[in-house]
């Protein structure tokens, strides 16, 4: 169940593993018993998420895990909380020990937490109004390169190793063409030879730039990004490369989260789109448009890819 507000001892805007421990309360009810509520009174429902800015984070976080908090008040549940991890690692630990109820994020960080067992998939959150989204990969149109086996010997510029469109689809997708793709450590440096070589940009706007400016020959990410940042030059550039359509976030609970509390939470956060509060909380949310179920047909294809990472060996 959720933790005692009394025994919330992650605050909102840090990531204690060492408090975990102090944060849960195992409880084991007679099969015999009578039915109890689904959360004891006076408990909080703490969300998490991945970043590394906590107080950025929590400005977003805070007053939507507050509202959907208000709605569980009979369930026993008396206010939110969010904690903020600073991988999805340590986000994986704080879902095993139950020091997080609910984990939010793109589809790199929720099946990386639903392969190792730390979460269970519950709803597919559509973040910007999108419910799923995909990843290009693009190269100057006068480049000549116009199939990925040609970006064999050169460099793509990807975002960051947890994005998911400007990491985690286009290095899986070309390594499942049977590409080797490997980091190198400049846009100038030589990959090795049979190798792709890639470099991280930082952000979507870079690797836009990196491309355009003819440091790199190729970068990924997701073509509303691209269409957003290459503006009225996005005529330049050319797609030679695209993954699978995923879901654009998803929900994941602990394992462990009592059963009524996640139907009723599943039903909260499905309504919200419902109403007129509900909206305005979503809007937000980072435009959240909406809350469905994220179903496990939606999911595998996902999971499927994750064999691609690492070094790159199915």
């Amino acid at each position: 169940m959720t933790r005692p507000a009394t025994a919330v001892a992650v605050a909102a805007l840090t990531t204690l593993l060492a408090a975990c421990g102090t944060a849960t309360a195992d409880t084991e009810p007679s099969s015999t018993a009578a039915p109890t509520p689904a959360v004891e009174d006076g408990t909080t429902l703490v969300i998490g998420s991945v970043s590394d800015d906590p107080e950025e984070e929590a400005e977003v976080f805070q007053p939507f895990i507050d509202h959907v908090a208000d709605q569980l008040g009979d369930r026993g549940v008396t206010g939110g909380d969010i904690v903020v991890a600073s991988s999805v690692a340590e986000m994986a630990e704080l879902l095993r020990t139950g020091a997080v109820d609910l984990y939010v994020d793109n589809m790199n960080g929720v099946t990386e937490v639903v392969e190792g067992g730390a979460g269970t998939p519950l709803l597919r959150r559509w973040k910007d109004g999108a419910p799923t989204y995909h990843s290009v990969v693009v190269t100057r149109r006068d480049s000549g390169i116009t199939a990925p086996e040609q970006l064999v010997g050169r460099t793509v510029a990807f975002e960051e190793e947890t994005s998911t469109d400007g990491y985690f689809l286009p290095v899986s997708t070309l390594r499942q063409l049977g590409l080797t793709v490997a980091q190198v450590p400049e846009p100038t440096s030589v990959p090795v030879a049979g190798e792709v070589g890639y470099v991280f940009s930082g952000d979507d706007e870079n690797t836009v730039f990196l491309v355009l400016d003819g440091r790199v020959d190729a970068g990924a990410l997701s073509e509303e990004d691209l269409l957003e940042n290459a503006g009225s030059r996005a005529d330049e550039l050319v797609t030679v490369a695209r993954s699978i359509d995923v879901p654009r976030h998803g929900v994941v609970a602990r394992t462990d989260l009592d059963p009524a509390l996640s139907e009723a939470l599943t039903a909260v956060l499905t309504g919200l789109h419902e109403t007129a509060e509900g909206r305005e909380v979503l809007e937000e949310f980072d435009d959240t448009a909406r809350f469905d179920l994220l179903l496990p047909e939606e999911l595998a294809p996902v999971l499927g890819l994750r064999r691609f990472l690492g070094d790159g060996t199915p």
